[in-house]
């Protein structure tokens, strides 16, 4: 994973910058056009597919909905704040249930050529919380899982 402050702007590999003192921002390129990756991000039975078999995986994708990820040893979960399907979805992360791990995570999808180029941003309260979550290793191993989604045969 590439933690460069400057993003290429062929990402066949998931890109990492840290931006300011708070966000860190994800790139990646998919053949798979916006509608398609959208589908793969928000139907639980695709998002297990390429994020792996859980124990729960929920999503009620509208604004004041909210997701639910859960494997074994951990889970996700958190409130949707904003959705413009295939394009733009927001929600608030927080891990297994901690209210003080709070991460805003905005996902852009936007048409390149035949294909789509993701933008995340995750947004920590403070300098600290993100030094904390990659610490803890929250961005590791996100080239593997994005390159299973990318590997995925979605039917149209």
């Amino acid at each position: 994973m590439n933690m460069a402050p400057n993003l290429s702007p062929h990402l066949t590999k998931l890109q990492l910058a840290l931006d300011g003192e708070t966000d860190i921002i994800l790139r990646r390129d998919f053949t798979h056009p916006p509608a398609l990756v959208w589908r793969a991000l928000t139907e639980p039975a695709l998002i297990q597919q390429w994020l792996g078999e859980m124990k729960r995986c929920e999503m009620d994708l509208r604004p004041g909905g909210s997701f639910h990820y859960e494997w074994e040893e951990f889970f996700f979960s958190g409130p949707i704040l904003a959705v413009d399907a295939p394009h733009h979805l927001t929600h608030i992360e927080h891990f297994s249930g901690d209210a003080a791990y709070r991460v805003e995570i905005t996902n852009d999808l936007a048409p390149l050529g035949t294909g789509t180029r993701m933008t995340m941003v995750m947004r920590y309260a403070n300098a600290a919380a993100r030094a904390a979550a990659i610490e803890m290793g929250f961005t590791d191993g996100m080239d593997e899982v994005f390159g299973r989604l990318e590997a995925l045969t979605i039917a149209q």
